[in-house]
């Protein structure tokens, strides 16, 4: 027995380090980018001033941050503004802080987005018809979640398991995803994992693919005319 070592300990995974891109001296082009998708002035300017969106110096792409409970930045989307469809996270990005808006007193219902633009294209909408966006809990899940083939055997996205963990007063859930077939895919395969313990409400846009399509439907907007571009993204 005199050759027996106890077993290595196990491998802590190391935090993840947040590699954010330069900021531009200014926003001007993400700005002029999601004005041009219909989002709101007012909203646009918000983000920029509480640090959950600025513009690249590099690309000038809009960066959409997701912080963590004390602020810190942990989460970055990278999307194109200058007409290509570019989409990418940024190195080191952690998706249990996906982009959000929280309601500023305590709301006992989250609604979900794929993408940050869907969400503030959401904002916009309700600001719109006269509510106020400021009351409910809208969060982004990073980009478009993949189920399994089995739907009991897929996992719930980690951005919404690790909001509801740290918000337990949250009785209903509202799933705003796309109308094309990932997006109702998506929905049926939350619905069936999450509607034993959650109200489950199925909002998809009534116009169009996203909530942007609807949005710039609503606001009788021409829709912006992308060229396509290879994504690195997940």
């Amino acid at each position: 027995m005199a050759d027996w070592k106890p077993p290595p300990a196990p491998k802590k995974d190391k935090p993840k380090v947040l590699l954010l891109p330069p900021k531009n001296k200014d926003c001007n082009r993400v700005i002029q980018y999601l004005f041009g998708r219909g989002i709101d002035y007012q909203l646009i300017q918000e983000c920029i001033s509480d640090g959950t969106l600025y513009e690249s110096a590099d690309y000038h792409n809009a960066v959409f941050i997701g912080k963590d409970e004390s602020g810190t930045p942990k989460y970055a989307a990278l999307r194109g503004t200058l007409g290509s469809t570019f989409k990418q996270d940024a190195s080191g990005s952690d998706k249990q802080y996906s982009f959000r808006l929280l309601a500023k007193k305590p709301a006992d219902t989250v609604h979900l987005f794929e993408a940050a633009i869907d969400l503030l294209s959401y904002a916009t909408y309700l600001k719109c018809e006269g509510k106020d966006y400021k009351s409910e809990n809208l969060l982004s899940l990073s980009g478009v979640y993949q189920p399994k083939k089995e739907m009991k055997d897929s996992k719930i996205p980690i951005a919404l398991t690790t909001f509801l963990s740290a918000n337990p007063q949250i009785k209903t859930i509202v799933l705003h995803l796309d109308n094309d077939k990932v997006g109702r895919l998506c929905t049926a395969t939350l619905k069936e994992l999450l509607q034993k313990d959650y109200k489950i409400v199925d909002d998809p846009p009534p116009v169009g693919k996203d909530f942007n399509d609807f949005l710039l439907s609503y606001l009788k907007i021409a829709r912006p005319k992308l060229k396509r571009e290879r994504s690195d993204v997940r």
